[in-house]
């Protein structure tokens, strides 16, 4: 039984530590210049997605701040469209990936291979962005705009003057009384 299982073990003489580091270092830089050209198609392909839409963002006007086209080469590579929002290649199909970060995890937006629908996208994304925040901006200025008509047409400008007079002087009071309890509480 002991030749039986030499002769099965037999192939101890062709295995070799060494030819097995030399195997497993080819593997190992056939792997990473996979990954290496991987890497330099993702960066590739989101420049030209960022070519696409330079033109769109020339037109963002200057005063909203929030719009950034920034290729980042980070692993994986984004190309970022504001603070949450940016595309990055998917490693399984290679699709360009409009993905928004929010307190509740990120979140995909749009998913497509071609640079052109992704392009038309996150135009209509930053246009959508654009009226939103006029929208906010609008319903803040509203209520103020309500309440300083509301209130010139009611209360003179003596009775505004009065009230914040009305208002210092018993703020002044009663700072006083707690000054003086403060010190009345402390005399042993």
């Amino acid at each position: 039984m002991d030749d039986k299982v030499k002769a099965i073990a037999r192939p101890a003489a062709s295995r070799s530590l060494r030819e097995a580091i030399h195997r497993a270092r080819l593997e190992e830089a056939e792997l990473i210049s996979q990954a290496a050209d991987w890497r330099d198609s993702e960066i590739a392909r989101l420049e030209i997605l960022k070519a696409e839409l330079e033109d769109v963002f020339a037109e963002v006007p200057q005063s909203d701040d929030r719009f950034e086209l920034a290729l980042v080469p980070s692993r994986p590579a984004r190309l970022w469209i504001d603070l949450f929002t940016y595309v990055s290649i998917d490693d399984r199909d290679g699709d360009y990936l409009l993905v928004r970060n929010s307190e509740n995890g990120r979140r995909t937006l749009f998913s497509s291979g071609s640079a052109a629908e992704t392009a038309d996208r996150i135009t209509r994304y930053v246009a959508h962005e654009i009226v939103r925040r006029e929208r906010q901006e609008a319903a803040l200025l509203e209520p103020i705009e309500r309440a300083d008509t509301t209130e010139d047409a009611d209360e003179p400008e003596s009775s505004k003057a009065g009230l914040v007079i009305a208002a210092f002087a018993i703020g002044l009071m009663t700072g006083a009384g707690g000054l003086l309890a403060a010190v009345w509480l402390s005399i042993p």
